[in-house]
């Protein structure tokens, strides 16, 4: 869809069709975030996407609905990271 076409929809269209992307939006965001999850275990070691944990050696201790509690090993810290924040490490 071209910027020509969207300036002949009216106001009320443009609503509509924004709600719609947005629930596309938000249903692919869910659908990969199971997708993520699926492939996550406790114990399994991980990557978090924040400068505070970046080079840091991370482990997963408990899996909850939207959040991990992250371990960093040699250390007693645990962390409550989203899932999208998190890559699990390949061997």
């Amino acid at each position: 869809m071209e910027t020509i076409e969207l300036n002949r929809m009216s106001i009320d269209e443009l609503r509509n069709l924004n709600s719609l992307v947005i629930s596309v939006i938000e249903s692919k965001k869910r659908i990969l975030s199971a997708q993520k999850k699926r492939e996550l275990y406790v114990g399994a070691k991980v990557r978090v996407d924040h400068d505070k944990l970046r080079d840091e050696d991370c482990f997963i201790e408990k899996i909850n609905r939207t959040k991990c509690v992250i371990g960093v090993e040699g250390r007693f810290d645990s962390y409550n990271v989203p899932i999208s924040m998190l890559t699990l490490k390949v061997k």
